[in-house]
């Protein structure tokens, strides 16, 4: 079976598992969850949504600081439309949130017709910084509930041992980009080409090719992540928009649970949407639909919630991710378009002028 196939294969028994799973729930509560979402406090309802805004805005700025630093002349709501025009992309593929990231750095090299390789750097850092934040809240978070909630001893050991392998991990990447020359590139090159010749066979490039644009995208992510690592101030400010965009996802449950009527630890909110999350990336079932509502719904009843207020917070909060993350994202796609659209014709005409 072609690895294609077998993907979406897994992909589809997953979403049967989980839908199967809501189905269940659903039919056990269904009526008190409608009635919770029915009488949803519509004040802070719209808070919740607002969050999800807030994700964009503060991952836009993000994106935009790291890209002014390979592109002067890039403009903020253009930077801001590319990035959710990738995220759109992201959410609606089986990528793992990865299919986006080209996307991206495409539009803007487009835009402002710049190599592809100096924007996909900078991407290719936003994405490295944004999984630092994330793994930042992972093992706090994880601290923080194993210190909350009583957990097994065989449970604490793994805890402790996860935290542990990411700092190792964190550590050791840091280590491997600091000292990356012209050498290590090569190095570099020669792998992906092994791999690439075992995974495509005839299909693949010449060793050189891979050679070449290892070393050219290695120097692009340095010099982008150089500056950061040089620079303490513009990487605790990176990182911490990294944070922001993660609180604001928290924060958009956290809004919901007070819309119904619940009274629930931020922090433990934290813990449930941000392990949910993981979960969600790892599976790489598009939007995490399924994934997501049936992982939050089972941790918000295991931490004490009952199951209906679980179910129905579980379901906005992925609708409200939809909403944004889909809804608007594909907005911003068509506009990014009609955007590079009157670029290029407008470029076409300077040319024959």
């Amino acid at each position: 079976m072609e690895k294609g196939k077998r993907k979406k294969l897994i992909i589809i028994a997953a979403l049967v598992v989980f839908f199967v799973v809501m189905v269940i729930l659903l039919a056990s509560v269904g009526a008190d969850v409608v009635e919770i979402i029915v009488h949803i406090d519509p004040f802070y309802f719209i808070l919740s949504i607002v969050c999800f805004l807030g994700l964009q805005l503060a991952w836009g700025i993000k994106f935009h600081m790291l890209v002014k630093r390979r592109v002067r002349k890039a403009y903020f709501p253009c930077v801001l439309l590319a990035n959710m025009s990738g995220n759109f992309v992201n959410v609606t593929t089986p990528s793992g949130r990865m299919a986006g990231e080209p996307v991206r750095a495409k539009m803007i090299s487009s835009c402002y017709k710049v190599r592809f390789s100096r924007v996909f750097a900078a991407t290719m850092v936003d994405k490295a910084s944004l999984t630092i934040a994330m793994l930042i809240l992972v093992i706090s978070l994880t601290i923080y509930a194993s210190q909350k909630y009583e957990m097994p001893r065989m449970l604490q050991y793994l805890t402790g041992a996860f935290v542990l392998f990411w700092v190792l991990v964190g550590i050791t990447s840091y280590l491997i980009f600091q000292n990356l020359g012209e050498r290590q590139s090569k190095k570099v090159g020669s792998f992906v080409h092994r791999v690439s010749r075992l995974l495509l066979g005839s299909r693949s490039r010449d060793r050189a090719y891979f050679m070449e644009k290892a070393k050219s995208g290695i120097a692009e992510f340095r010099s982008t992540f150089g500056f950061l690592a040089k620079n303490p101030l513009a990487m605790a400010l990176d990182i911490s928009l990294g944070l922001l965009t993660y609180g604001f996802r928290f924060a958009s449950a956290y809004m919901l649970f007070i819309a119904t009527g619940h009274s629930v630890d931020f922090f433990s909110v934290a813990v449930v949407v941000m392990i949910a999350f993981a979960i969600g990336l790892m599976t790489q079932v598009p939007g995490m639909i399924g994934v997501a509502e049936s992982t939050m719904a089972l941790m918000y009843r295991a931490i004490g919630i009952n199951t209906a207020s679980a179910v129905a917070v579980a379901i906005l909060t992925q609708m409200n991710s939809y909403l944004v993350e889909i809804g608007l994202g594909y907005a911003a796609m068509l506009l990014m378009n009609f955007i590079l659209a009157r670029i290029k014709t407008r470029r076409s005409r300077a040319s024959a002028g």
